[in-house]
């Protein structure tokens, strides 16, 4: 399985468990298959997806999480394949995207895993 990052800019990155139960146009998608076909399309693919975090937390995406219900926190987040460093990582775009659920599993604040939903999904190139 590829590892994956979150990136909401500005060098806020964090390392996720896992990205899971990708769903575009009411369809669901493998995310790895996704990214090797390579589905750039020339109308918006809007859908959403569900990210686990680790155990490293940054704090700016907990406090975009925690938003859900704020309609200001609407931006786009990009997923890293691999390593945030390395240029050669895939990207995926996801184009006005918003926490729209969180799931807590243990009793501490901080979101563990949550909805991402988005206007369009493209892979950089």
């Amino acid at each position: 399985m590829t590892a994956y990052h979150l990136d909401l800019g500005n060098n806020h990155a964090e390392a996720l468990d896992s990205v899971t139960k990708l769903t575009l146009i009411n369809n669901d998608l493998d995310i790895d298959a996704f990214l090797t076909s390579n589905p750039n399309a020339p109308v918006p693919l809007w859908g959403n997806v569900v990210l686990t975090r680790g155990d490293v937390r940054h704090p700016a995406t907990t406090t975009w999480v925690e938003d859900v219900e704020n309609t200001d926190t609407h931006q786009d987040v990009v997923l890293i394949a691999g390593d945030p460093a390395n240029p050669a990582s895939r990207r995926i775009r996801l184009t006005d995207a918003w926490a729209s659920a969180s799931y807590h599993l243990d009793e501490d604040d901080d979101p563990d895993a949550f909805l991402i939903s988005f206007a369009d999904i493209t892979i950089e190139k």
